[in-house]
């Protein structure tokens, strides 16, 4: 009795086993579909695939890293101009959203330029002569310390790139800067 119900429970141990086989496969079989008809990579709880859901959230990480890294920058610089003109903390609201704005754009530019020189392509950038005072230079040490520590691809460049960056570090500190004189008057 002892050997038969051994067998038995053996029996329906493989039954198991092979009925549980089949239903892993069955799964992979089925079309997955969306209410819209577009063919769905993925299911919730499924882990190591990778689908077109993860693709859309890994572009909106970027950009929202890309944003951060953006805003953080803006502020340093208007800290910076904060901290280097006494007049700048009398000015009116607008005029500081306004100045935040222009260097949002510039830092967005600034990122903009980092990606592509580090993604291996050169871009043109347009010289023009930059002022050379102590508080350019001190701005533009700020954005470029700044780019290597958000950018650290940037320090395995060409000498020829990283001068390139360099100038369009310092077109950056001259537009926001331009920019305070223009807010100012």
């Amino acid at each position: 009795m002892k050997i038969a119900f051994g067998l038995l429970v053996l029996v329906l141990i493989i039954l198991g086993l092979r009925n549980r086989k089949k239903e892993k496969k069955e799964w992979v079989k089925e079309e997955r579909y969306d209410e819209s008809g577009a063919w769905i990579d993925k299911r919730s709880g499924e882990r190591g695939t990778y689908g077109s859901h993860d693709e859309e959230m890994e572009a909106n990480r970027r950009y929202i890293a890309k944003q951060s890294k953006v805003s953080e920058l803006a502020r340093s610089v208007q800290s910076f101009c904060f901290a280097q003109y006494p007049d700048f903390q009398s000015l009116s609201d607008e005029k500081i959203k306004r100045h935040l704005a222009v260097c949002k754009a510039e830092a967005s530019w600034l990122f903009n330029f980092a990606e592509t020189l580090t993604g291996g392509k050169t871009p043109h950038i347009k010289e023009y002569a930059l002022k050379d005072s102590p508080l350019h230079q001190t701005l533009k040490k700020l954005i470029l310390d700044f780019s290597f520590n958000r950018f650290p691809k940037l320090l395995d460049l060409e000498i020829e790139q990283i001068k390139i960056f360099d100038l369009a570090a310092g077109q950056f500190s001259d537009k926001v800067l331009r920019e305070i004189e223009t807010v100012k008057a």
